[in-house]
Parts: structure tokens; sequence; C-alpha cells
């Protein structure tokens, strides 16, 4: 890291209820497409069994998102830093919340080491950014320099 500090290294506290509602509303859209499709394998003249037979699953997966978003911004808030620690956070939370609603210790632990898991490595990858994100200029050019150096070697060996 450099010694300077960067915009970036300030923390803005996160909205814990909007941000919570609005994941919740993104996966409540999830869950109905997934019961569109659960609806349209069975034989119905109507179409309102989508809310009346598979309305658990629309509200699962809202609960979970809300879940998940909810427990991740109140983790990084509290923490007052944006890691990998509030994603395996949520993520547990969310694979708890999954092995309460089915009843089961078994499947409630692995769905939190699963999901904090995957959540965790995501989010130490640089989520959509890469790993680059921290780096200054110098950083990134010194980073692909010694990657690519190593790179070139091998190829220059064959």
């Amino acid at each position: 890291m450099s010694s300077t500090a960067n915009k970036d290294d300030v923390y803005h506290e996160k909205e814990l209820i909007l941000n919570s509602l609005k994941t919740s509303l993104g996966f409540a859209g999830v869950g109905l497409l997934i019961a569109a499709v659960q609806n349209s394998y069975i034989d119905s003249n109507t179409r309102a069994t989508i809310f009346t037979k598979y309305g658990s699953t629309i509200t699962g997966f809202a609960l979970l998102g809300g879940i998940f978003t909810a427990t991740e911004t109140l983790t990084a808030n509290i923490r007052k830093t944006d890691d990998w620690i509030n994603g395996a956070v949520g993520g547990c939370a969310t694979g708890l919340t999954i092995g309460i609603r089915a009843r089961s210790h078994k499947l409630g632990v692995g769905a939190c080491l699963g999901i904090g898991g995957l959540m965790s490595l995501y989010e130490f990858s640089g989520a959509w950014k890469g790993l680059l994100r921290y780096k200054n200029e110098d950083e990134k050019s010194e980073w692909r320099r010694k990657i690519f150096k190593d790179n070139n070697q091998i190829i220059n060996e064959e």
C-alpha cells in the first residue's frame, strides 16, 4: 500500500435498511422466476398458483437476500471497513438461515461454511474489480511487470 491515503481508504457508512430492502426485492424477483418455472411444470388452468403454492419460494429468496445484505452491511458498519470478512459473516448468516428453515443443524453448518467461504473468496479476490482494486498505478505496474517477467522467462526457455 502507498503511504498517501487514497479517497477510497475512508470508510463511508452504508445504509442498512435501504440496502436490505433493495436486495430483498431483487431476490424476491429471482424467487418469483423460480416459482414461475416450478408452476409451469404442473398442469393447472390458473396461474395464481404461483403465489399460493410457491409463495414460500419467493419469500424464502427474499429472506435470504435480505439477511445476507443486512448482516454484511451491519458487520461493515460495526468494523468500519469493507473487506472479505463482511462477506463471510453475511454468507454464514445466510447459511444458518437455510439450516433453520430446513430444520437441520448439519445443513445450517454446511451452508454457513459453503456460502460464507464462497462469499469471502469472492470478496477477497476483489469482487468484480479484481485483485488490483486497492493498488495505485505504480503498484499495479510493478505487479504486472513481476507477473509478466516470470511468464516471459518461461516462454523464452522453451
